[in-house]
């Protein structure tokens, strides 16, 4: 019996080592196989990039349109009856109305009902406003309508187109329309500043605004 009991016992460590030599082999055999992380390819990986692109690889969903982008200002001559004659700077898109509303508003004797309000300007446009007793042909003239591109000429101007331009008063208009009947047309736009009152400054400011065409 004793001899029994022996065999028994090292039958059983036997079968001990073998379950544990078997363990080992299944673990190490996991270690083995695990499988190898995958990498993107590199023309995938460009693609996604050129998607994430938010300044050049923005895709226009059909259906929507894109903000357009913004026009350029533009510079408007406006004279006559408004507060505040002079050259303004205005969006392209703008109308006579904001035009009017840079220069301060019309004057009290702004003939309203020859005032086209929402008008639309362009760049280097003249707008004259009219005043309550004018005669027809010198309301809202604008560069279209004026055989001199809209510039005011020096030499046939009115007291009070002169007196419109930025700058002149009654004062010095009076002057210029003096200057021309005393010695004769004004040759070149520069002859001006032979009037008093007037500057290299101020003939600066006005020089794109008349001509002296005849």
């Amino acid at each position: 019996m004793h001899i029994v009991a022996i065999l028994l016992r090292r039958k059983a460590l036997v079968a001990a080592i073998g379950a544990i030599v078997a363990g080992v082999g299944i673990l190490a055999h996991a270690f083995l196989i695990v499988p190898t992380p995958q990498t993107t390819e590199p023309a995938a990986e460009q693609a996604l990039l050129e998607l994430a692109d938010d300044g050049f690889g923005a895709i226009e969903a059909p259906g929507v349109e894109m903000e357009p982008t913004p026009a350029e200002d533009v510079l408007v001559y406006v004279s006559g009856a408004v507060a505040a004659p002079d050259v303004y700077r205005l969006p392209a898109a703008a109308r006579v109305k904001d035009l009017v509303l840079a220069a301060g508003g019309l004057a009290a004797d702004a003939d309203m009902e020859r005032v086209n309000l929402a008008a639309p300007i362009s760049d280097g446009e003249h707008v004259s406003v009219p005043r309550i007793g004018d005669a027809p042909d010198e309301g809202m003239a604008t560069s279209g309508e004026s055989g001199g591109g809209g510039l005011v000429d020096i030499n046939s101007a009115s007291a009070a187109e002169l007196d419109a331009l930025p700058g002149i008063g009654p004062a010095i208009a009076a002057r210029i329309i003096e200057q021309r009947e005393a010695n004769g047309p004004f040759t070149t736009v520069e002859d001006l500043q032979e009037v008093k009152g007037i500057g290299a400054a101020l003939l600066a400011k006005i020089a794109p605004l008349v001509t002296a065409g005849s």
